[in-house]
């Protein structure tokens, strides 16, 4: 059969207004409404439990034939007595008011149910006793919850960080809304999730993660900051709630700051070990030049002089390519001054970098935080920083290596590439390598072609005695050393640190089954009369899922791109 529009079309209205009636029954204000103080288990509920016609007694018009009597006379004649007559009482009709019973209303009689076995008849025992003891914990402090959240009352110290009075009491507020969760075991959840990948050190920063700055530690911070920008500064009180958000924050941060101060600490050893080995083959062939120069000389005037063997081409070549290497390296030993004063302050750097290391966990001094909090310094959460000596130590040591380490550089360009050339062709000096004997030693006498080749031999001693391996020694460190100081952060200025602040949700989301309560309305009819009643019932439905945010958790960290060593591609 089929059933025209004009005919569906009220089905169909009719439909979507009790949709929407017994949707509107599972929102929360609504669930909640129904079932005021539930917890107590004290709560009756009045339910009909039948009805009572109540009677009443009327006055009814009667028609009475014999509403009254009186004495009369009337004929009544017999055969024997025609004229007789009779006496007696006779009726006279009449209206009259008799009484009458009436049914008059109706009483509904109720019970009392008691309103927990209500909901514990609608939703089963389990989940209705675990609901009857999250009632208030749903109905009051998730409800003070979403108010909060929605007025704005949270926008201060989550999106600002601010620390004031005002925001100390939204704190309080708060954290006791927090608690009354946790004694229902209701779970809160969060989204820190999403920031894991901001806090993970990949190459080359590394991250230093503070603890979580939750709702407790705001408070105890909020609270003794607030006072004293009131003018009642404890410094006892402010001590301790700084320390102790202190404490734990320092052990998270320890590694990572420490990783990167070890770095600096291998570094400044390498490039310290480096200036030494610099240093004492510059002393090595400074003192070494003299006698060096004697000897060679002294060859020199033999081979020519005395053996008249400088006529050809290798000898003559050899002893120049001698001489050359003798002067340059007689050009390196005046690295010695420059070096005098960066070798002097690496140790400092050195031993500052390793007392560093200890002091990580350093606090500050209660006046100091006093001081800074008079000042106006710290108002904020992002201000926690003030507070970290280690914060400020870092960059100001990177400073005063970069400092101290710069004249080491204006060396290297200075001495290094010289100082690579000469060891380089001390190394590969010879004099088989440049004279043929096939040429220059085939003299008549084999005693003088003893003689040079002895002088030569010499001569290549002396290299390797005198030269070779202070120049080794020399261009090594400085090879070396200049890829240190490229690879370290505070001298290629690639060094960096930063203060951040990320933050992550916490809330709450009620989605569960509860004890809807609609309005029940029977009309009762008897005897000709009829009432109503109405009473509250109890099904159970799925809450509509409604969500409420806890104030922002801040998680304070720092960035430090500050490596040091040397790149494997110079290796």
């Amino acid at each position: 059969m089929r059933l025209s529009l004009p005919f569906l079309l009220p089905i169909v209205l009719l439909a979507q207004v009790i949709a929407a009636q017994n949707a509107a029954l599972n929102t929360l204000p609504v669930i909640c409404a129904g079932v005021k103080e539930v917890s107590t288990c004290k709560i009756k509920v009045i339910v009909p439990s039948g009805v009572k016609v109540n009677m009443k007694t009327i006055k009814v018009p009667t028609w009475n034939k014999c509403k009254s009597r009186q004495r009369a006379a009337w004929n009544c004649p017999t055969l024997k007595k025609p004229l007789r007559t009779c006496k007696g009482w006779t009726c006279i009709p009449g209206w009259e008011k008799k009484s009458k019973q009436v049914p008059s209303s109706i009483t509904i009689l109720t019970k009392e149910i008691d309103l927990c076995d209500e909901i514990r008849r609608a939703l089963g025992k389990g989940l209705g006793d675990k609901f009857i003891k999250s009632a208030e914990a749903i109905c009051g402090c998730f409800t003070r919850l979403q108010n909060f959240a929605t007025t704005g009352s949270f926008t201060a110290m989550s999106i600002r960080g601010e620390m004031t009075t005002a925001t100390t009491k939204v704190a309080d507020d708060t954290l006791s809304i927090e608690k009354c969760f946790g004694k229902v075991s209701l779970p809160i959840l969060n989204n820190k999730v999403d920031i894991a990948s901001v806090l993970k050190s990949i190459a080359p920063w590394v991250i230093a993660q503070a603890k979580d700055i939750d709702l407790s530690v705001f408070q105890s911070l909020a609270r003794v900051v607030a006072a004293c920008q009131a003018g009642n500064c404890n410094a006892n009180s402010i001590g301790a709630a700084v320390n102790n958000y202190l404490t734990p924050s320092f052990q998270l941060m320890e590694p990572a700051i420490k990783s990167v101060l070890v770095q600096w600490d291998g570094a400044l050893t390498r490039i310290q070990e480096r200036v030494k080995d610099i240093n004492e083959a510059a002393n090595s062939l400074a003192s070494n030049y003299d006698i060096m120069r004697a000897e060679f000389d002294s060859s020199k005037q033999k081979i020519c002089e005395e053996l008249q063997r400088c006529d050809g081409q290798g000898v003559p070549r050899f002893l120049d390519r001698v001489d050359e290497v003798i002067e340059a390296a007689n050009r390196l030993w005046p690295v010695r001054g420059p070096l005098d004063v960066p070798s002097n302050q690496l140790g400092k750097r050195l031993a500052e970098t390793i007392q560093l290391r200890k002091d990580i966990k350093k606090y500050p001094e209660a006046a100091s935080l006093v001081s800074m909090i008079k000042q106006g310094k710290f108002k904020k959460i992002s201000d926690i920083f003030l507070f970290m000596p280690i914060v400020q130590r870092v960059p100001e040591l990177a400073k005063q290596i970069k400092t101290d380490l710069s004249p080491l550089q204006d060396i290297i360009k200075q001495y290094k590439q010289p100082s690579g050339e000469a060891q380089e062709n001390t190394w590969s000096l010879s004099w088989s390598n440049i004279i043929w004997p096939d040429t220059e030693l085939t003299s008549d006498s084999p005693e003088a072609d003893a003689a040079l080749i002895a002088e030569l031999d010499a001569v290549d001693e002396l290299v390797r005695n005198y030269l070779s391996s202070h120049l080794l020694a020399y261009s090594n460190g400085m090879v070396i050393m200049d890829a240190e100081l490229r690879g370290f952060s505070v001298v290629n200025e690639s060094f960096a640190m930063e203060t951040k602040v990320v933050t992550y949700n916490r809330w709450m989301t009620i989605s569960m089954d509860m004890p809807c309560s609609k309005k029940e309305t029977k009309v009762y009819r008897k005897s000709g009369l009829q009432k109503s009643f109405s009473w509250r019932t109890y099904v159970k439905c799925k809450v509509v899922p409604v969500t409420a945010y806890f104030p922002k958790t801040h998680v304070p960290y720092i960035r430090i791109r500050g490596g040091a060593g040397i790149d494997p591609n110079d290796q």
